[in-house]
């Protein structure tokens, strides 16, 4: 559940850089009719392009992508294994290896 907002942002930023980029290359009467700002020509010229429309679109993109990128690194932040619980009988913990004198073959102690 925590990946569908990932997945959501990435969509609306990939959107956005893509009507950012339309909105600066393509002049105004040359929009697609699904970008918004389209406008027919009929017989005026449409030169230009919508800039500020183009660095709103981008500003969005830009937004949108880096808390996509944030939330990526939280999730996977969250899904590190937890640490290692108390010692089992057959496991000992470097603590109690150094601390303990090495046992002697025959299984007594000496010391």
């Amino acid at each position: 559940m925590k990946w569908i907002w990932v997945i959501l942002l990435v969509i609306i930023g990939a959107l956005a850089a893509f009507v950012a980029i339309e909105y600066f290359t393509v002049s105004i009467h040359a929009l697609p009719s699904y970008i918004p700002g389209h406008k027919p020509a009929h017989g005026h010229y449409g030169g230009g392009h919508y800039r500020k429309r183009g660095a709103g679109a981008a500003v969005v993109a830009f937004i949108a992508l880096v808390a996509a990128g944030y939330l990526t690194y939280r999730n996977l932040q969250g899904q590190k294994p937890a640490t290692a619980g108390p010692a089992t009988k057959d496991s000992s913990s470097v603590d109690q290896l150094i601390s303990s004198p090495p046992s002697e073959p025959g299984g007594t102690v000496e010391g």
